[in-house]
Formats: C-alpha cells, sequence, structure tokens
C-alpha cells in the first residue's frame, strides 16, 4: 500500500513540474535581439526588424518603447520583409527600441522541433513508469 501511494505522490510531482520544464525548453529555443534607433515618427508605423519574430508570432515582441519612454504595442507582424506595425508614438519621439525573441536553434537544422518534442517524450515516459510500477504493484498484491 505504500508504494501505490509513493507511486501516486510521484505522479502528482510530474504534473506539477511540467510546466517548468516546458518554460525552460522555451528558453532553449529563442534569443533575445534588441532593435534600438528604429524610425518611429508615426502612429501606427511600420518599422523593419533585423532577425525574424520567433515562430513569426507579434506575441514574441516583448517590449516595445520610443525615445521619450512611451510603450509601444505590436499590432501586426509581416514575416516576408520582417516589418511589425507598433502603435502608441507620442510626439516628439523619433525614433524608438523593440526587444524581441529570435530563433536560437535556426543554425541547427530540425533540432527546434526535437528540444519542442523532447519534454512531451520524457514526461511520457516518466509517466509510463510510474504507472506501470502502479500497475505491477497493485497486480502483485492481487495475485
Amino acid at each position: 500500500m505504500k508504494t501505490i501511494v509513493l507511486l501516486i505522490i510521484g505522479i502528482v510531482i510530474l504534473l506539477a513540474m511540467f510546466p517548468i520544464v516546458l518554460s525552460s525548453t522555451h528558453d532553449i529555443q529563442i534569443d533575445e535581439q534588441t532593435d534600438a534607433g528604429l524610425a518611429c515618427t508615426a502612429d501606427p508605423m511600420d518599422v523593419v526588424l533585423t532577425e525574424d519574430l520567433w515562430q513569426d508570432d507579434v506575441t514574441s515582441v516583448i517590449s516595445g518603447v520610443d525615445s521619450e519612454g512611451n510603450v509601444l504595442t505590436a499590432t501586426v507582424y509581416v514575416p516576408a520583409t520582417n516589418t511589425l506595425t507598433v502603435t502608441g508614438w507620442v510626439t516628439p519621439a523619433t525614433t524608438c527600441t523593440i526587444v524581441y525573441e529570435t530563433d536560437a536553434l535556426t543554425a541547427f537544422t530540425g533540432l527546434g522541433p526535437l528540444v519542442g518534442l523532447t519534454p512531451l517524450l520524457i514526461w511520457i515516459a516518466i509517466l509510463a513508469s510510474l504507472l506501470g510500477g502502479l500497475f505491477f504493484t497493485v497486480k502483485g498484491k492481487f495475485s
């Protein structure tokens, strides 16, 4: 009975720790890029980024600030031209700084999807081991 309780506790701990593993996997997949001195003279304004946004997603923009300290909001991204549309510019600002996430594993062909899948495979393997141990423990008790 003690073994069964320990296995159930192990499964609960595994479920609680899975988000931590996913977060660290995301940290491996991305780099942070800062583009400073981009011309910002209108609202909305299209700025051209030096790198591709991670997964071509506007949510990969960490922050945007104009030269007067006003917070900018990223609204649209065009992957073909690396153009990001930002709003929130206020006169007399003339430049802005955009901080965003880029793909850190581009140079390693195929590694990005593998890194994204690895935590799930490890989680399934550990869960299968715990459930298998639980099954054989219960089976041994009633055999």
